[in-house]
């Protein structure tokens, strides 16, 4: 073969070459496309709870785009997060948290009947090493809780909880039955997940067992913000007692209800914990704020004392 003919066959294959490259790297774009869409298929369809869940853990870090083929038109990995919330809700036939799209994009966001326009919600990524991702109140920038999809993981935070629901909400007007059937479905979906997939749930300041004890921020409170409970109760003719736990104070409240602020710790460690007991265990110290202005307004205006804390290695 003389010089020039190997030229013209090297030119050749090389041509061959790329244009089978392009060619297979179109058929993975698409074959891309295809799995996708069949996650999809089951996202939305599947009435089998782990078959929701693994679609939704897949589609979560789906990269759908590849260098040979994208799509235009696509959903962002948040937003498979509140389609899985959705879904899931709606397996339960639990409506109130209703999904909408933004015009012009296809970005999805929760908003409730019983709460105004100005408040929609939706999840944010967390772009670490820690994965999951936060259900977040756009308007405040409040993070109601964490969730990690394949650790099974779904954490509360309290601090969101209370400057959402009683700081922009309760004390500007909104009702304490429009609240609550919001918390319902928040807290419905904890329970789905701890029910149907054996998640890890912390309810934190909603949590309504008797067992429950809410940690408060102050390790070590000091006896003035109990002395200040203590004031605060008898003007609202309500008796304070010394807790039966030891160091601290105890209130009895109607509806046959308990609370006990006390020092829970073990020797030389302070740590100061709320307890409410209802013999139907169906109320939280969240509902305690929400229903008795007179501790509520205690809480809050001592909060950076008796705020109760959330996982800190998911809420700084």
């Amino acid at each position: 073969m003389t010089n020039d003919a190997k030229k013209i066959d090297s030119a050749t294959l090389s041509t061959h070459g790329k244009l089978s490259m392009f060619n297979e790297g179109l058929k993975s774009g698409l074959a891309n496309g295809q799995k996708f869409t069949k996650l999809m298929d089951q996202l939305i369809d599947t009435n089998d709870g782990e078959t929701l869940l693994a679609a939704a853990k897949e589609l979560s870090d789906f990269k759908l785009d590849s260098a040979y083929v994208t799509f235009p038109h696509q959903y962002q990995n948040a937003d498979y997060y509140l389609i899985f919330m959705s879904r899931l809700l709606g397996m339960h036939d639990d409506e109130h948290a209703i999904l909408n799209t933004r015009a012009h994009s296809e970005s999805l966001y929760h908003v409730f009947n019983e709460l105004s326009d100005d408040y929609t919600f939706l999840y944010q990524v967390v772009d670490n090493d820690n994965g999951g991702a936060y259900y977040h109140e756009q308007t405040t920038g409040e993070n109601l809780f964490y969730i990690h999809l394949e650790r099974r993981l779904l954490r509360f935070n309290s601090t969101a909880f209370t400057n959402l629901f009683i700081n922009k909400l309760l004390l500007k007007g909104v009702g304490v039955d429009q609240i609550n059937t919001v918390l319902a479905t928040l807290i419905n979906f904890g329970h789905y997940l701890q029910d149907d997939f054996g998640f890890n749930v912390d309810f934190n300041i909603l949590d309504v067992a008797n067992a429950a004890k809410y940690e408060l921020h102050e390790a070590d409170l000091s006896g003035e913000v109990v002395d200040k409970l203590f004031v605060t109760a008898a003007k609202n003719d309500y008796m304070l007692q010394n807790s039966p736990h030891g160091h601290g104070a105890q209130i009895q409240l109607p509806g046959n209800l308990l609370i006990d602020i006390f020092d829970a710790g073990s020797a030389g460690t302070a740590k100061w914990v709320i307890t409410v007991h209802d013999d139907d265990q169906r109320v939280s110290w969240f509902d305690v704020l929400l229903h008795f202005d007179f501790m509520r307004d205690w809480y809050l205006e001592n909060i950076e004392s008796l705020a109760i804390k959330a996982d800190p290695l998911v809420f700084a």
